[in-house]
């Protein structure tokens, strides 16, 4: 609001709203779940004796989880981009090569694994985010300076200054400081 009594009240055009993941669970691939079975059983290969063979069940876990991160690192290899993928694959197979095969699979694994917890996060804010958003409040009670009366404003026309009245059980349509009463506030939502 101005300081002459008129208010620009803004067109509610495009708003930025995020919209919610359809689902916020991720589920984990069935090739990155035979990986990291793979991987445990290839670990008692360092137990020694016969168990020693085990470690060529590692050689199955590679095969499973490490495809997917192939194609991506290739991907940004043929844009000139040169990202984690690509040094996961170069560490897979440098450990192969080194026939370190239980290696190859722990790092195929729990690369795929943390690519898989990074997506949950990133659902998860994102659907947090969202529900912020969906809560903010569209319309603020501002007191007009010149003739004292409360004007609704939609929350985004408020301008830096103008006195706001929040009653009680009301959300705050913008940051400010209290000039008079005293409350609690809800900053959980």
């Amino acid at each position: 609001g101005g300081m002459d009594g008129m208010w620009a009240i803004m067109e509610d055009t495009a708003q930025d709203i995020i919209e919610p993941s359809p689902s916020s669970t991720i589920s984990v691939r069935w090739n990155i779940l035979l990986s990291g079975l793979f991987w445990i059983v290839s670990l008692f290969s360092y137990i020694g004796g016969k168990a020693e063979n085990l470690k060529y069940v590692a050689l199955v876990s590679v095969a499973l989880g490490l495809p997917p991160i192939a194609l991506k690192a290739f991907k940004m290899l043929g844009r000139m981009h040169f990202d984690v993928n690509c040094m996961v694959l170069i560490a897979a197979v440098g450990a192969v090569a080194l026939q370190d095969y239980t290696e190859a699979a722990a790092v195929t694994f729990l690369f795929s694994i943390g690519e898989t917890l990074e997506s949950l996060a990133s659902v998860r804010a994102r659907n947090a985010l969202s529900s912020i958003v969906r809560h903010r409040p569209e319309c603020a009670n501002v007191i007009n300076p010149i003739t004292n009366e409360r004007v609704v404003l939609q929350a985004c026309a408020v301008a830096v200054g103008t006195i706001v009245s929040v009653r009680p059980g009301d959300a705050c349509p913008c940051d400010g400081i209290i000039e008079e009463g005293q409350s609690t506030v809800d900053e959980s939502k």
